[in-house]
């Protein structure tokens, strides 16, 4: 019987640590899960634009410069490192194509000979070319398209020597750096940066081998690429994953190039729906280059990057296209996260100020003039706008509806969003008796009457003193007259 309670109060034992061993387990589990977790390395922080929004997605990037905009509004998006002065590689080339393209008139029926010393130039510079040769014929529209599609030096070159043969006038001669008197096609690039107002950026070559006096920043690349897409073709050009060169008087074949841009190559790992183009770069000393835009739903931005990594510290080439994954994650970011959205809507009641010379009313109502929008992010926070008022003390009548009275600014992060007109929302007529007791009050109350009339009383007061004084020493000498008299 003993035997049989003790073996009972084995098995109980055993059937609780079965039950409670489990759950103790999975407590010191669980415990020893939560102090990895806290240990674990935090999240990378995204970066902090200088100007702009934060993107959270961007934490870790490749590119040393970047600088993102809005074609739509002009709104500047992001920012990193925009102002240093770096090389830019192929992105030379946007600026060649707006010398081409603005001092040639007729792109497509002007054409050109490929000279011997394009081929001397180039050689043993490691260039990436449209295999063109000495001796063949273009015209200047085939030859932009050599140029940005597959980034042919040979073609940038053959166009900036026809630039030169065309003995331009140096209009400036700060820009005519040999002092020849003729502008060369670099000197125009030079001459065009400065009109664009890029102070940061200096060209020594149409195609972008590297120099140390070859620089230019992300916001001013962006400058450049921005106008240049309003230029004839060059977005055309810029977006096509593919050029079909016709025979020429050296081939008897159509020969097709590619683009060096992987963001509109569908078969490429970099490959981003909605990119429509632009450019690449790419040198050991630049790293990689893109100024590359995208568009969806009604939305267009444009990101510059540069100088993400093309060799490693032992001088291997990296084939990862940070640059590339860079802009794709802007864009991504900004196609989702920030929208055109409306700050205020013309007519909206903003403030008041103060009315003079009107009866029974002393306060105008002043209204928006126009609609104005922004871009920011779809989950902003409202009250996160600011606005400031700058408004007079008061305005006098009479006062016609639509008369400027000030402006409202709105700011957002301490950047401005918009400085909007305010205007009467009504017309006053004035009263010509109220501006009557109103002026007389003025005057009254004004500093020089008050001055002129204390004056007066000062004066007046002096005038009283002395009489009193006289008159008491008349009626003094009166008695003393009659005194001696008698």
């Amino acid at each position: 019987m003993k035997k049989f309670r003790f073996a009972a109060f084995l098995m109980a034992v055993l059937l609780m640590m079965t039950v409670w061993t489990p759950a103790a387990f999975a407590e010191d589990t669980a415990d020893s899960g939560t102090s990895d977790s806290a240990e674990t390395t935090p999240s990378p922080e995204p970066v902090q634009p200088e100007e702009g929004f934060v993107c959270e997605t961007l934490t870790d990037p490749s590119s040393k410069s970047i600088f993102m905009v809005s074609l739509d509004t002009g709104t500047v998006v992001f920012t990193m490192n925009p102002d240093e002065r770096l090389p830019m590689a192929s992105l030379t080339k946007i600026m060649t194509y707006i010398v081409v393209s603005e001092n040639i008139d007729d792109l497509m029926n002007t054409r050109t000979v490929v000279p011997a010393s394009v081929a001397e130039e180039l050689e043993g510079t490691g260039s990436s070319l449209a295999e063109i040769q000495t001796g063949e014929e273009f015209s200047i529209y085939e030859l932009l398209n050599l140029m940005m599609v597959p980034s042919g030096n040979d073609a940038a070159l053959t166009l900036a020597k026809y630039i030169d043969g065309l003995g331009i006038a140096a209009d400036d001669p700060a820009y005519d750096t040999d002092g020849d008197g003729r502008m060369s096609c670099v000197e125009l690039m030079n001459r065009k940066a400065a009109e664009l107002g890029c102070t940061n950026t200096h060209f020594v070559n149409p195609h972008g081998l590297y120099d140390e006096n070859h620089y230019t920043t992300a916001r001013e690349m962006a400058t450049i690429t921005e106008y240049a897409l309003t230029l004839p073709y060059f977005t055309d050009i810029t977006s096509q994953t593919s050029y079909t060169q016709a025979p020429t008087n050296m081939t008897e074949e159509a020969r097709t190039v590619t683009t060096t841009n992987r963001m509109l190559v569908e078969t490429a790992e970099e490959y981003y729906t909605y990119a429509t183009g632009i450019k690449t770069g790419s040198l050991n000393e630049s790293g990689y280059c893109i100024a590359a835009s995208a568009s969806y739903d009604g939305y267009s931005y444009l990101v510059v990057c540069l100088g993400s990594p093309y060799v490693d510290a032992e001088g291997n080439h990296i084939d990862y296209h940070g640059e590339m994954y860079d802009a794709a994650t802007l864009f991504r970011w900004a196609l989702t996260s920030i929208e055109n959205k409306t700050i205020v809507t013309d007519g909206d009641l903003l403030g008041e100020v103060d009315l003079e010379y009107v009866w029974n009313k002393d306060r105008l109502q002043v209204v928006a003039q126009g609609n104005v929008t922004a871009m920011l992010p779809k989950d902003l926070d409202e009250s996160s706008i600011k606005m400031t008022l700058d408004l007079p003390e008061s305005v006098k009548a009479p006062v016609e509806k639509g008369d400027v009275i000030g402006t409202a600014t709105y700011t957002y992060m301490g950047e401005v969003l918009a400085e909007v007109p305010l205007v009467a929302a009504e017309s006053v007529e004035r009263s010509e008796i109220v501006q009557t007791i109103q002026q007389g009050r003025d005057i009254i109350t004004s500093p020089w009457f008050l001055i002129t009339a204390g004056v007066i009383l000062v004066l007046l007061a002096i005038y009283i003193v002395l009489a009193v004084w006289m008159n008491r020493k008349r009626r003094k000498m009166r008695r003393v007259k009659k005194y001696r008299d008698l």
